[in-house]
């Protein structure tokens, strides 16, 4: 094995705890913070920190506006949009559920895939897809199964939320594929995130009474909570889960790369059930198994016909 290689796995696999912890440890905060106002703390962080460097490969590169016009549209799909969906559903149901769902978002791509870019399903890919888009309607009606005080409603609702993410993600993902090609993935996240907080914060101020903001503005970074996620969002999801991301993705086949993404339960669920206290129940392994081995045997094609296909938490 190469240096190169094990550095790509290495990546790879920061990558993975990373994002497999993400969502438990955001949860506490969406009892004090909106969804909105989390996610403008966050953006605020990663994009200040990240300006010398996107300043600098602006300069480098010298990118057209029109590039960077395409980039800016492209990220308020992927940012903004799916991420809104993402974390107003985790507002209403488990850490657990939402990572579990978030995960199946591959299964949408593919489906895209077969639709819009009239790429060949092969009958390994049919199945796969049966079983996945099962395992995805399993969790998103687990909570009618097992009643949690009364929040079933709210948690099917959240689950649904996090489906609209996978949705969005995936409309993303099949433009980005044809779009970025020749665009560098470093510069595309960097302005990213300073999408993001443009993004979030106008919706934040949307969403918040004027004669509130000043006061709520930045209040919510007084609770540990808030600040303990938006901190490590800010900069272990923002810029260093990501840079792992693109490094390693860059280094080894992306068939291989996406075998990373079957990991992240692996972090989610001792974090989520250890700390939150969330519970996984049997309906949620049937579906966890269904959905991973779905997405699996539907992943197996040929690289020229695979898109890129992890969850941006």
């Amino acid at each position: 094995m190469t240096k190169q290689r094990k550095l790509a796995y290495l990546a790879l696999l920061i990558n993975t705890v990373v994002w497999g912890a993400a969502l438990p440890i955001v949860k506490p905060a969406l009892e004090f913070v909106t969804p909105f106002q989390y996610l403008f703390y966050r953006y605020l962080l990663a994009a200040m920190v990240s300006l010398p460097i996107l300043v600098y490969l602006i300069c480098r590169l010298r990118p057209s506006l029109t590039q960077l016009m395409t980039i800016v549209g492209l990220e308020v799909i992927g940012v903004v949009g799916a991420l809104s969906f993402l974390y107003e559903g985790l507002k209403r149901t488990s850490s657990l559920e939402a990572t579990l769902i978030a995960n199946a978002a591959p299964i949408l791509v593919i489906v895209g895939g077969i639709l819009f870019l009239k790429e060949k399903e092969e009958p390994q890919e049919f199945v796969g897809l049966i079983l996945a888009l099962i395992g995805m309607l399993i969790l998103t009606l687990e909570p009618l199964f097992f009643p949690n005080g009364g929040k079933q409603a709210s948690s099917v609702f959240g689950n649904m939320l996090v489906i609209g993410h996978n949705l969005l993600w995936a409309v993303y993902l099949l433009l980005a594929k044809r779009v970025y090609r020749k665009v560098p993935k470093l510069l595309v996240g960097l302005v990213g995130l300073w999408v993001g907080l443009i993004g979030f914060y106008l919706l934040f101020m949307f969403a918040t009474p004027m004669a509130a903001l000043p006061q709520v503005a930045l209040s919510g970074l007084r609770v540990p909570s808030v600040l303990i996620a938006s901190l490590y969002m800010g900069i272990f999801g923002s810029l260093i889960g990501w840079t792992a991301y693109i490094y390693g993705n860059d280094k080894i086949e992306a068939s291989e790369a996406s075998l990373f993404g079957y990991l992240q339960p692996l972090v989610t669920i001792p974090l989520a059930t250890l700390w939150l206290k969330e519970r996984l129940n049997l309906v949620m392994v049937a579906a966890l198994i269904l959905t991973t081995v779905g997405v699996f045997i539907a992943e197996r094609r040929p690289p020229a016909k695979r898109a890129v296909s992890k969850t941006k938490r």
